[in-house]
């Protein structure tokens, strides 16, 4: 089931400094499906334009062309509806510095109407890992836990989608690893869809189902990770290793297929039965074959391929 649907939406501003007046397409004619369940990454650089489509998502900014439905609920016409089970954080979380985490969560759930238990949020900040520093102070928090009690706040209402803007910007290694550690258990525990918006794309080829590539404001391809890894077609990079790699890639090249060697091993671009039909070959030929391994791409690799 659909639970966010993007249908040519656009936005354009009016440029400022020294190009005051001339219009900028932050967003042109963006297309994009999101699945129930699903974690997306919204990859590319600074100024692609991913924030500008969270923001249109969420009624922060208002779109020139297109429409957005949230649960099947327009984003425009009717917006309470549309945004009544999205949590987000857009940027850095704007909390209380001389508020406790605690204080700071009890003050937002008040803002939410009541119904949020102590018991709700106590299960809350366990999740996002919080129990030992809830009591402290929010302006003693690290930019990891500020990011972690701003997930908490978003999440208090039991939203379906969340959308999170760049939200390892500026974490160290290990508080990298706590968010993604952290974005697979709000997927598998509690259900949440999750959209996270990120030029760090080596950390989101560990968490995502599907990543949709930004550039220049437009979406340059959506692809699933069988794809990103592995190519869009039926073609693998395979390594091959083996006892003798400079007769095996004079054999194999002979056979018409794309290979170079890579140290002990042979790297061969083809599909998985013409990489059983090489095997065959090579051991016919008394070659020694110790490992066979589909070689993953990067998402940077891919990357660089759509944004051309």
């Amino acid at each position: 089931m659909k639970i966010l649907e993007i249908n040519n939406v656009s936005k354009t501003y009016a440029a400022k400094g020294r190009n005051k007046g001339l219009p900028v397409k932050a967003v042109s004619n963006v297309t994009l499906d999101v699945e129930e369940g699903e974690i997306l990454g919204l990859l590319g650089a600074n100024g692609a334009g991913k924030t500008t489509l969270i923001k249109l998502i969420l009624g922060l900014a208002v779109m020139d062309a297109g429409s957005i439905k949230i649960a099947g609920f327009d984003a425009i016409n009717n917006r309470e509806k549309a945004l009544q089970g999205v949590g987000a954080l857009v940027e850095a979380p704007t909390l209380f510095v001389e508020m406790s985490g605690w204080e700071n969560l009890k003050y937002y759930a008040k803002l939410q109407g009541g119904n949020i238990t102590d018991e709700k949020i106590k299960a809350i900040v366990e999740l996002v890992g919080l129990t030992d520093r809830i009591n402290s102070k929010f302006k003693t928090y690290s930019l990891g836990m500020k990011q972690r009690l701003g997930i908490a706040q978003a999440i208090m209402h039991s939203p379906s989608l969340l959308l999170l803007d760049e939200p390892t910007n500026g974490l160290d290694p290990s508080g990298i690893a706590q968010m993604r550690e952290l974005f697979v258990r709000l997927k598998q525990e509690l259900g949440i869809t999750i959209i996270i918006s990120s030029h760090i794309l080596s950390e989101m080829q560990q968490v995502c189902d599907r990543v949709a590539f930004m550039a220049k404001g437009e979406i340059k391809a959506v692809k699933t990770m069988e794809e990103v890894n592995f190519g869009v077609d039926n073609l693998r990079k395979f390594s091959i290793e083996c006892s003798d790699p400079e007769a095996v890639k004079e054999l194999i090249s002979s056979q018409g297929f794309e290979c170079e060697i890579s140290g002990k091993a042979i790297i061969v671009v083809a599909d998985q039965e013409a990489v059983s039909a090489i095997i065959s070959t090579l051991v016919n030929n008394s070659i020694d074959v110790y490992a066979v391994n589909k070689i993953k791409r990067t998402l940077e690799d891919l990357y660089k391929e759509v944004s051309k």
